[in-house]
């Protein structure tokens, strides 16, 4: 089976805590092994405390304490629990259609990672729902910034800064008040999302006047009829700032959600009478679903919004067809496709009678833009009888085409075709260890080198996901303590990686450089995404040859240390 090459890397990370014990003669070691998620939930819930928003005409601030429910990226669960925002809002007054200025500080989120991550890109935003002289929500989005985020411990951006515009249609007093968070990261080539949603509490952390006349309203036009991701999207309006630079967001409902990354490219101009003209691509399938949007379009002075419908498949059911339904072993024939979601690997594969699919005969192709796909294939073996197409191992878009072969011969027998279909369903990364307890043996204080030899315990890690997005396996060990309040550094053990695949795996691993060990992630075994292949899989073993250098001015006791194993 192959990968859609979309799909995010199966972010779920499991730790093996690994006893090392360093005994007396006859001293019977004492073996622990654990396997947890890569991030834990903080459950608990609370009251929003609001604030009264300041009186119209002063600079507005404020803070609240709503309780917000967040969805983890990549399957990993939800946390729910209080979180305090605080708004800064600036100035006081604005005229219709003006900029804002937003100060966002957030406390800490109800989730906490178990992995220690360090410069991960993230960009931060937060939408504010309007009400009084005008209704709607707003976005505000701060730079993108590096950050590290701990284990154990609750996370917390640091404060942001980000500009909005009040509708063109606004007046007196407008309040905003809370309803989303929303925090991208970038890691391992894709952007991952975590939306904390607005639950219970919450309110008005400020408002704005708006008074005046603004400038005349800039319009936006976009296609009525649904649009495909990964396509130009024509856009183009009147009443924009001449010379502007226009950046295209993709927003819910609303105008909340507001995400520039949506789009990943735009060929947008204002002409000196304030015509919009150009195109704007949308992100592929994978980072834009199905769904009603609105596209806003902002040029530092206006903007403006414009429904949208984005739809992956088009009218009618996912369809294959062959260029000829017989031939003799040999034959090359076009499997096409059509309706499919574009920018997804098809896989193509030959059915023998029982319906088991002839793994030499496979082949992968890329589905266009417009969902259609063509591929070539040969018809390797008198057992072919019919050929399938599944989109992205989905067993879900499983199509098959009857074929016949043909031996030659003087025919007038007769044939009957028969239907087979099969399932496919991706897996999981996941690893098992051979055991959890290392010995290094006794060492005697003052005779010998004190280095001690043993070898980690073989680790198989399985990747059935079907995905090329690769794999890494690393260690960290703490410090060796005795109940005597002895203590050996863990630089003090060393060790030499190795990682093979085994037989039938598609991809090669590459085994950890020599190192000491200690608190920082020391590589094991990864898998590396491969552009030559659709995808990487199947098992493989990883362990390491350890060395104990024991210091002469060591305390003697009983020592033991915890190496853990993470696979993310």
């Amino acid at each position: 089976m192959t990968p859609d090459l979309l799909n995010v890397r199966n972010q779920w990370a499991m730790e093996g805590c690994l006893v090392i014990r360093r005994r007396r003669p006859g001293v019977t070691g004492l073996l622990a092994a654990c396997f947890v998620l890569s991030l834990s939930c903080a459950g608990a819930t609370a009251q929003a405390v609001p604030q009264d928003a300041p009186a119209a005409g002063s600079r507005a601030a404020g803070t609240v304490t709503p309780t917000v429910h967040c969805t983890l990226p990549a399957g990993q669960g939800e946390a729910t629990g209080p979180q305090e925002m605080t708004v800064e809002l600036s100035p006081a007054v604005v005229a219709p259609g003006g900029k804002v200025h937003a100060k966002v500080t957030l406390g800490p989120s109800p989730a906490t990672s178990a992995l220690p991550l360090e410069d991960v890109p993230t960009i931060p935003s937060l939408d504010l729902a309007m009400s009084g002289g005008a209704t709607g929500t707003v976005t505000v989005r701060g730079a993108e910034f590096t950050m590290d985020i701990p284990s154990g411990t609750p996370i917390e951006l640091p404060p942001y800064e980000g500009d909005f515009l009040v509708p063109a249609n606004a007046s007196g007093d407008v309040s905003f008040a809370p309803v989303r968070t929303l925090t991208q990261t970038k890691v391992l080539g894709s952007v991952f999302e975590t939306p904390c949603d607005v639950v219970d509490g919450g309110g008005s952390v400020g408002s704005v006047t708006v008074e005046g006349t603004g400038s005349e309203p800039a319009t936006l036009t976009a296609p009525a009829d649904p649009v495909r991701p990964n396509t130009e999207v024509a856009l183009g309006g009147s009443a924009w700032t001449p010379g502007g630079a226009p950046v295209p967001s993709l927003c819910a409902v609303g105008g909340g959600g507001c995400d520039p990354l949506k789009f990943r490219s735009n060929t947008l101009a204002i002409g000196g009478d304030g015509t919009l003209t150009g195109t704007a691509t949308l992100a592929e399938a994978g980072a834009v679903p199905d769904g009603t949007y609105e596209v806003k379009v902002n040029d530092g002075t206006k903007e403006a919004t414009a429904p949208l419908t984005v739809k992956a498949v088009a009218a009618g059911d996912r369809e294959i067809s062959l260029s000829r339904s017989s031939g003799p072993v040999g034959s090359v024939i076009t499997v096409s496709g059509k309706n499919y979601n574009p920018d997804r690997w098809i896989n193509v594969i030959g059915l023998d009678a029982s319906g088991t699919g002839l793994d030499d005969s496979a082949v992968y192709v890329k589905s266009g833009s417009d969902g259609t796909f063509a591929v070539e294939f040969t018809v390797i073996s008198d057992a072919v009888v019919a050929v399938q197409a599944d989109e992205g191992n989905d067993p879900a878009t499983v199509r098959t085409a009857p074929f016949t072969v043909s031996d030659g011969g003087g025919g007038g027998g007769g044939s009957a075709d028969q239907r087979l279909s099969t399932s496919v369903r991706a897996g999981t990364l996941s690893m098992v260890q051979d055991g959890d307890t290392v010995d290094f043996g006794t060492t005697v204080l003052g005779t010998g080198s004190g280095v001690q030899r043993s070898r980690l315990n073989r680790v198989e890690v399985e990747d059935g996901r079907g995905v090329d997005s690769g794999w890494s396996l690393t260690a960290t060990l703490s410090g060796f303590t005795s109940g005597g309040g002895g203590t050996i550094p863990a630089d003090a053990v060393r060790w030499t990686p190795k990682c093979t695949a085994q037989k039938g795996s598609v991809g090669v691993p590459v085994a950890g450089s020599p190192a000491a060990l200690g608190s920082e992630a020391a590589s094991l075994c990864r898998m590396d995404p491969d552009g030559s292949r659709p995808f990487t899989g199947g098992r493989f073993d990883a362990d390491a040859d350890l060395v104990l250098t024991v210091p002469g001015f060591t305390r003697p006791g009983d020592y033991s240390a915890t190496l853990t194993l993470t696979l993310l």
